[in-house]
Protein backbone atom coordinates (compact mmCIF):
# COMPACT_ATOMS: atom_id res chain seq x y z
CA UNK A 1 0.00 0.00 0.00
CA UNK A 2 1.34 3.49 -1.05
CA UNK A 3 0.86 6.74 1.11
CA UNK A 4 1.50 9.89 0.08
CA UNK A 5 2.83 13.05 1.17
CA UNK A 6 3.16 16.18 -1.30
CA UNK A 7 6.23 18.34 -1.62
CA UNK A 8 8.28 20.57 -3.65
CA UNK A 9 10.79 20.84 -5.96
CA UNK A 10 13.10 22.51 -9.00
CA UNK A 11 15.04 21.43 -12.36
CA UNK A 12 18.12 22.56 -14.11
CA UNK A 13 20.37 21.06 -17.32
CA UNK A 14 22.62 17.94 -16.50
CA UNK A 15 20.62 16.07 -14.01
CA UNK A 16 20.79 16.22 -10.19
CA UNK A 17 21.75 14.49 -7.13
CA UNK A 18 19.54 15.49 -4.68
CA UNK A 19 15.93 16.37 -4.03
CA UNK A 20 14.61 18.91 -1.68
CA UNK A 21 15.41 22.00 -3.64
CA UNK A 22 14.12 25.21 -4.86
CA UNK A 23 14.88 26.88 -7.40
CA UNK A 24 14.08 29.36 -10.47
CA UNK A 25 10.94 27.10 -11.64
CA UNK A 26 7.76 28.31 -10.87
CA UNK A 27 5.90 25.38 -8.34
CA UNK A 28 3.23 22.99 -9.66
CA UNK A 29 0.26 21.19 -8.49
CA UNK A 30 -0.25 18.18 -10.65
CA UNK A 31 -0.49 14.90 -9.96
CA UNK A 32 2.30 12.45 -9.13
CA UNK A 33 1.56 8.16 -8.26
CA UNK A 34 4.17 5.81 -7.20
CA UNK A 35 2.53 2.26 -7.29
CA UNK A 36 4.24 -1.19 -6.44
CA UNK A 37 3.52 -4.44 -8.54
CA UNK A 38 3.19 -6.61 -6.53
CA UNK A 39 1.44 -3.88 -4.40
CA UNK A 40 2.05 -5.65 -1.11
CA UNK A 41 5.73 -6.85 -0.47
CA UNK A 42 7.30 -9.00 2.19
CA UNK A 43 10.78 -8.37 3.45
CA UNK A 44 13.62 -8.85 1.11
CA UNK A 45 11.21 -8.58 -1.67
CA UNK A 46 12.31 -7.06 -5.16
CA UNK A 47 9.12 -4.94 -6.77
CA UNK A 48 8.80 -3.04 -9.71
CA UNK A 49 7.61 0.75 -8.97
CA UNK A 50 5.84 2.74 -11.56
CA UNK A 51 5.86 6.50 -11.07
CA UNK A 52 3.51 8.67 -13.31
CA UNK A 53 3.32 12.23 -13.78
CA UNK A 54 -0.15 13.76 -15.22
CA UNK A 55 -0.24 17.63 -15.86
CA UNK A 56 0.25 19.70 -18.28
CA UNK A 57 3.56 19.71 -20.06
CA UNK A 58 5.92 19.09 -23.00
CA UNK A 59 8.65 16.97 -20.83
CA UNK A 60 9.21 15.34 -18.07
CA UNK A 61 12.63 15.12 -16.00
CA UNK A 62 12.71 13.72 -12.18
CA UNK A 63 15.08 12.47 -9.23
CA UNK A 64 14.05 10.15 -6.69
CA UNK A 65 15.28 8.03 -4.02
CA UNK A 66 14.22 5.73 -0.74
CA UNK A 67 15.29 5.77 2.48
CA UNK A 68 15.95 2.20 3.30
CA UNK A 69 16.21 -0.71 0.82
CA UNK A 70 17.57 -0.07 -2.57
CA UNK A 71 16.13 1.54 -5.61
CA UNK A 72 17.91 0.15 -9.19
CA UNK A 73 17.78 1.59 -13.05
CA UNK A 74 15.30 -0.74 -14.91
CA UNK A 75 17.05 -1.00 -18.74
CA UNK A 76 15.39 1.19 -21.12
CA UNK A 77 13.67 3.52 -18.69
CA UNK A 78 16.00 6.08 -19.12
CA UNK A 79 17.22 6.41 -15.59
CA UNK A 80 20.86 6.19 -14.64
CA UNK A 81 22.06 6.25 -10.81
CA UNK A 82 23.21 9.59 -9.28
CA UNK A 83 23.96 11.08 -5.35
CA UNK A 84 21.80 8.32 -3.34
CA UNK A 85 19.36 7.66 -6.07
CA UNK A 86 18.01 7.62 -9.49
CA UNK A 87 18.34 10.10 -11.81
CA UNK A 88 17.20 10.42 -15.72
CA UNK A 89 19.54 10.86 -18.46
CA UNK A 90 16.47 10.27 -21.17
CA UNK A 91 13.65 12.32 -20.07
CA UNK A 92 10.34 11.11 -21.34
CA UNK A 93 8.32 13.12 -23.60
CA UNK A 94 4.49 13.94 -21.92
CA UNK A 95 1.68 12.09 -24.07
CA UNK A 96 -1.77 12.66 -23.52
CA UNK A 97 -1.02 14.48 -20.34
CA UNK A 98 1.08 11.48 -18.48
CA UNK A 99 4.22 10.21 -18.34
CA UNK A 100 5.83 6.66 -16.70
CA UNK A 101 8.79 5.52 -15.36
CA UNK A 102 9.60 2.45 -13.77
CA UNK A 103 12.52 1.42 -11.52
CA UNK A 104 12.91 -1.84 -8.98
CA UNK A 105 13.11 -1.29 -5.25
CA UNK A 106 14.61 -4.13 -3.22
CA UNK A 107 13.37 -4.29 0.56
CA UNK A 108 15.44 -4.43 3.51
CA UNK A 109 15.83 -7.92 5.09
CA UNK A 110 13.72 -7.12 8.11
CA UNK A 111 10.18 -5.84 8.54
CA UNK A 112 9.94 -1.80 8.52
CA UNK A 113 9.03 0.81 6.32
CA UNK A 114 10.15 2.97 3.27
CA UNK A 115 9.79 6.56 2.26
CA UNK A 116 10.61 7.53 -1.59
CA UNK A 117 10.77 11.14 -2.11
CA UNK A 118 10.09 11.87 -5.69
CA UNK A 119 11.32 14.89 -7.18
CA UNK A 120 10.04 16.48 -10.84
CA UNK A 121 9.70 18.71 -13.27
CA UNK A 122 6.96 19.59 -16.12
CA UNK A 123 8.91 21.44 -18.91
CA UNK A 124 7.20 23.36 -21.96
CA UNK A 125 9.56 22.61 -24.49
CA UNK A 126 10.60 26.66 -24.70
CA UNK A 127 14.44 26.41 -23.76
CA UNK A 128 13.83 28.28 -20.66
CA UNK A 129 12.88 28.19 -17.12
CA UNK A 130 9.71 30.61 -17.35
CA UNK A 131 6.74 28.30 -17.88
CA UNK A 132 8.03 25.25 -16.42
CA UNK A 133 6.77 23.69 -12.96
CA UNK A 134 7.74 21.30 -10.16
CA UNK A 135 6.43 19.09 -7.82
CA UNK A 136 7.65 16.78 -5.32
CA UNK A 137 5.98 13.87 -3.23
CA UNK A 138 6.84 11.57 -0.53
CA UNK A 139 5.37 7.36 -1.06
CA UNK A 140 5.48 5.53 1.98
CA UNK A 141 5.29 1.29 1.87
CA UNK A 142 5.33 -0.76 4.45
CA UNK A 143 6.31 -4.63 4.81
CA UNK A 144 5.87 -6.96 7.00
CA UNK A 145 4.34 -5.07 9.49
CA UNK A 146 0.60 -3.35 10.28
CA UNK A 147 0.73 0.39 8.89
CA UNK A 148 0.04 3.21 11.24
CA UNK A 149 0.26 7.15 10.70
CA UNK A 150 2.30 9.32 12.66
CA UNK A 151 2.54 13.18 13.03
CA UNK A 152 6.17 15.20 12.42
CA UNK A 153 7.37 16.50 16.05
CA UNK A 154 9.63 18.85 15.35
CA UNK A 155 10.34 19.64 19.05
CA UNK A 156 10.11 16.47 20.55
CA UNK A 157 7.12 16.99 22.59
CA UNK A 158 5.44 13.76 21.79
CA UNK A 159 2.78 15.92 19.47
CA UNK A 160 2.66 16.48 16.15
CA UNK A 161 1.17 18.61 13.17
CA UNK A 162 -0.82 17.44 10.29
CA UNK A 163 2.55 16.88 8.41
CA UNK A 164 2.08 12.94 8.32
CA UNK A 165 4.45 9.65 7.44
CA UNK A 166 3.18 5.80 7.52
CA UNK A 167 5.38 3.16 9.34
CA UNK A 168 4.92 -0.04 11.11
CA UNK A 169 2.47 0.45 13.79
CA UNK A 170 4.48 0.59 17.31
CA UNK A 171 7.28 2.52 18.15
CA UNK A 172 7.37 5.98 16.53
CA UNK A 173 10.01 6.93 13.80
CA UNK A 174 12.68 9.50 14.80
CA UNK A 175 10.85 13.37 14.56
CA UNK A 176 7.24 11.97 14.63
CA UNK A 177 4.84 11.00 16.86
CA UNK A 178 1.93 8.86 17.43
CA UNK A 179 -0.34 12.05 18.65
CA UNK A 180 -1.25 15.18 16.48
CA UNK A 181 -2.51 18.44 17.66
CA UNK A 182 0.44 20.63 18.61
CA UNK A 183 -0.30 24.06 18.03
CA UNK A 184 3.63 25.36 18.34
CA UNK A 185 6.07 22.65 17.15
CA UNK A 186 8.46 24.87 17.43
CA UNK A 187 8.46 25.07 21.43
CA UNK A 188 8.83 21.88 22.82
CA UNK A 189 6.48 23.52 26.16
CA UNK A 190 3.60 23.94 24.23
CA UNK A 191 1.44 21.22 23.31
CA UNK A 192 -2.29 19.23 24.21
CA UNK A 193 -2.05 18.81 28.13
CA UNK A 194 0.87 21.27 28.70
CA UNK A 195 0.35 23.18 31.73
CA UNK A 196 -1.28 26.89 31.02
CA UNK A 197 1.12 29.74 32.77
CA UNK A 198 0.34 33.05 32.28
CA UNK A 199 2.04 34.13 29.40
CA UNK A 200 -0.15 35.90 26.42
CA UNK A 201 0.26 31.99 24.92
CA UNK A 202 -2.18 29.03 24.20
CA UNK A 203 -0.01 26.55 25.94
CA UNK A 204 -2.19 23.61 26.04
CA UNK A 205 -3.34 24.31 22.49
CA UNK A 206 -7.06 24.41 22.98
CA UNK A 207 -8.04 27.29 21.78
CA UNK A 208 -8.25 29.80 24.82
CA UNK A 209 -5.03 32.27 26.40
CA UNK A 210 -4.10 32.21 29.52
CA UNK A 211 -7.30 30.45 31.05
CA UNK A 212 -6.69 29.30 34.61
CA UNK A 213 -3.15 29.95 34.05
CA UNK A 214 -0.08 29.72 36.59
CA UNK A 215 1.49 33.28 37.19
CA UNK A 216 5.22 32.95 35.36
CA UNK A 217 8.05 35.30 36.79
CA UNK A 218 8.82 38.67 35.70
CA UNK A 219 11.79 40.41 35.30
CA UNK A 220 12.48 44.44 35.00
CA UNK A 221 12.14 45.81 30.96
CA UNK A 222 13.33 48.97 30.65
CA UNK A 223 12.56 49.42 27.31
CA UNK A 224 8.89 47.66 27.08
CA UNK A 225 10.00 45.69 24.64
CA UNK A 226 8.64 42.14 26.30
CA UNK A 227 12.43 40.55 26.62
CA UNK A 228 14.74 41.54 29.96
CA UNK A 229 18.28 41.66 30.05
CA UNK A 230 20.50 39.59 31.88
CA UNK A 231 21.74 42.37 33.89
CA UNK A 232 18.02 43.82 34.49
CA UNK A 233 17.35 40.02 35.80
CA UNK A 234 20.04 40.75 38.13
CA UNK A 235 19.37 43.47 39.38
CA UNK A 236 16.21 42.77 41.51
CA UNK A 237 13.61 39.77 42.79
CA UNK A 238 11.26 38.11 40.22
CA UNK A 239 7.57 39.39 40.33
CA UNK A 240 4.68 36.45 40.34
CA UNK A 241 2.38 37.56 37.84
CA UNK A 242 0.85 37.81 34.38
CA UNK A 243 2.16 39.20 30.86
CA UNK A 244 1.49 42.01 29.54
CA UNK A 245 2.85 44.12 32.06
CA UNK A 246 4.22 47.76 32.24
CA UNK A 247 8.12 47.83 32.83
CA UNK A 248 7.64 43.86 33.54
CA UNK A 249 8.55 40.66 31.27
CA UNK A 250 8.38 37.35 31.20
CA UNK A 251 11.30 36.23 28.52
CA UNK A 252 14.84 36.96 28.84
CA UNK A 253 17.64 37.40 26.20
CA UNK A 254 17.65 40.90 25.31
CA UNK A 255 20.84 42.33 24.27
CA UNK A 256 20.17 45.70 24.12
CA UNK A 257 18.21 46.56 27.08
CA UNK A 258 17.85 50.32 26.40
CA UNK A 259 16.79 49.88 22.52
CA UNK A 260 13.12 48.39 22.23
CA UNK A 261 13.72 47.43 18.38
CA UNK A 262 16.66 45.05 19.67
CA UNK A 263 15.61 42.04 21.11
CA UNK A 264 15.36 38.04 20.39
CA UNK A 265 12.29 38.77 18.84
CA UNK A 266 13.20 41.44 16.49
CA UNK A 267 13.76 41.01 12.29
CA UNK A 268 17.31 40.77 11.48
CA UNK A 269 18.18 43.95 9.31
CA UNK A 270 21.39 45.30 7.86
CA UNK A 271 21.99 47.79 10.15
CA UNK A 272 25.43 46.49 11.42
CA UNK A 273 23.80 45.75 14.68
CA UNK A 274 22.65 42.05 15.92
CA UNK A 275 18.66 43.09 16.10
CA UNK A 276 18.04 39.46 17.25
CA UNK A 277 20.11 38.87 19.87
CA UNK A 278 21.53 35.94 18.18
CA UNK A 279 25.02 36.66 18.71
CA UNK A 280 25.46 37.34 14.70
CA UNK A 281 25.45 40.79 12.69
CA UNK A 282 23.46 41.45 9.75
CA UNK A 283 23.42 37.83 8.86
CA UNK A 284 21.49 36.50 6.13
CA UNK A 285 20.74 40.27 5.26
CA UNK A 286 23.57 42.04 3.58
CA UNK A 287 24.30 43.00 -0.20
CA UNK A 288 26.01 39.92 -2.33
CA UNK A 289 27.26 39.75 -5.67
CA UNK A 290 28.92 37.21 -7.85
CA UNK A 291 27.92 33.90 -8.57
CA UNK A 292 28.72 30.45 -8.38
CA UNK A 293 32.59 30.48 -6.59
CA UNK A 294 32.86 34.08 -7.38
CA UNK A 295 29.55 34.61 -5.02
CA UNK A 296 30.76 37.17 -1.86
CA UNK A 297 28.77 38.92 0.73
CA UNK A 298 29.12 42.53 1.28
CA UNK A 299 31.72 44.00 3.86
CA UNK A 300 28.65 46.58 4.75
CA UNK A 301 25.60 47.46 4.07
CA UNK A 302 26.40 49.38 1.01
CA UNK A 303 26.14 47.32 -2.55
CA UNK A 304 29.31 49.11 -3.58
CA UNK A 305 31.20 46.95 -0.82
CA UNK A 306 30.75 43.76 -2.13
CA UNK A 307 33.52 42.42 -4.53
CA UNK A 308 33.47 39.13 -6.34
CA UNK A 309 35.91 36.45 -5.98
CA UNK A 310 37.95 35.49 -8.68
CA UNK A 311 36.64 32.41 -10.80
CA UNK A 312 38.15 29.09 -11.53
CA UNK A 313 38.51 26.07 -13.87
CA UNK A 314 35.47 24.14 -14.12
CA UNK A 315 35.15 21.00 -13.43
CA UNK A 316 32.44 17.81 -12.45
CA UNK A 317 31.17 18.71 -9.10
CA UNK A 318 27.76 20.30 -10.12
CA UNK A 319 28.41 23.79 -9.32
CA UNK A 320 29.65 27.09 -11.01
CA UNK A 321 33.51 27.16 -10.95
CA UNK A 322 34.05 29.59 -13.34
CA UNK A 323 31.05 31.94 -12.43
CA UNK A 324 29.60 32.22 -15.73
CA UNK A 325 26.18 31.22 -14.69
CA UNK A 326 26.20 27.53 -16.08
CA UNK A 327 26.92 24.32 -14.49
CA UNK A 328 29.31 21.86 -15.43
CA UNK A 329 29.78 22.81 -18.69
CA UNK A 330 32.01 21.97 -21.12
CA UNK A 331 33.34 19.18 -18.64
CA UNK A 332 35.04 16.17 -19.59
CA UNK A 333 35.23 13.30 -18.27
CA UNK A 334 37.90 10.63 -17.90
CA UNK A 335 37.98 7.22 -19.06
CA UNK A 336 34.88 8.32 -21.81
CA UNK A 337 32.27 8.98 -18.60
CA UNK A 338 29.92 11.40 -18.82
CA UNK A 339 29.21 14.44 -16.07
CA UNK A 340 25.99 13.95 -14.70
CA UNK A 341 24.57 15.73 -11.52
CA UNK A 342 28.14 16.54 -10.35
CA UNK A 343 29.69 13.12 -10.81
CA UNK A 344 31.62 11.01 -13.95
CA UNK A 345 29.13 8.29 -14.44
CA UNK A 346 28.77 5.54 -16.85
CA UNK A 347 25.69 6.25 -19.09
CA UNK A 348 23.38 3.58 -20.07
CA UNK A 349 23.19 2.69 -23.59
CA UNK A 350 19.42 3.17 -23.63
CA UNK A 351 19.67 6.69 -23.11
CA UNK A 352 21.04 9.74 -24.47
CA UNK A 353 23.52 11.38 -22.03
CA UNK A 354 22.43 14.75 -20.71
CA UNK A 355 24.55 18.25 -21.80
CA UNK A 356 24.52 21.31 -20.50
CA UNK A 357 22.05 23.64 -22.40
CA UNK A 358 24.19 27.00 -21.94
CA UNK A 359 20.84 28.35 -20.78
CA UNK A 360 21.45 29.20 -16.31
CA UNK A 361 17.87 28.33 -15.52
CA UNK A 362 17.17 26.42 -18.75
CA UNK A 363 15.86 23.12 -18.21
CA UNK A 364 14.55 22.22 -21.72
CA UNK A 365 16.89 21.13 -25.14
CA UNK A 366 16.91 19.68 -28.13
CA UNK A 367 18.42 16.40 -28.39
CA UNK A 368 19.14 14.68 -31.99
CA UNK A 369 15.96 14.20 -34.15
CA UNK A 370 14.27 17.62 -32.81
CA UNK A 371 11.87 16.11 -30.34
CA UNK A 372 11.92 18.74 -27.22
CA UNK A 373 12.89 17.25 -23.78
CA UNK A 374 13.90 17.82 -20.22
CA UNK A 375 17.34 16.95 -19.39
CA UNK A 376 17.26 17.58 -15.40
CA UNK A 377 15.88 17.72 -12.41
CA UNK A 378 17.09 19.42 -9.57
CA UNK A 379 18.38 21.53 -6.89
CA UNK A 380 19.67 25.06 -8.04
CA UNK A 381 20.81 26.62 -4.67
CA UNK A 382 23.11 29.67 -4.77
CA UNK A 383 26.66 27.95 -3.17
CA UNK A 384 28.97 30.74 -2.25
CA UNK A 385 31.34 30.66 0.33
CA UNK A 386 30.16 32.21 3.98
CA UNK A 387 31.21 34.47 6.87
CA UNK A 388 31.49 31.40 9.50
CA UNK A 389 28.64 32.28 11.98
CA UNK A 390 29.19 32.40 15.63
CA UNK A 391 27.80 29.55 17.75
Amino acid sequence: MVFVTPGVAAAYSGGVSQPDCEGCHGSGDYNLSLDANPSSFQPGATVTMTLTVSGQGNNRGLYLEADTGQASAIGGQGLAPAGNGLTHVSPRNVSGGTASVSFSYQAPSSPGAVRIDVSTVLGNGNNGSGGDKADRGFFDFVFGCMPQTYYRDRDHDGYGTDETRVHCAGEAPTGYAAENGDCQDSDERIHPGATEVCNQRDDDCNGEVDDDAVPVELYPDADGDGYFGWDERASADPVLGCIPTDGLAAYGGDCAPDNPDVNPGAEEVCNLIDDDCDNRVDDDVRPRCGVGWCAREASTCEASSCTPGDPREETCNYFDDDCDGEVDEDVTCEGGLTCVAGECVDVPTDGAAPGADGGGCSVDGEPDGGEAWLFGLVWLVLLRPRRARKS
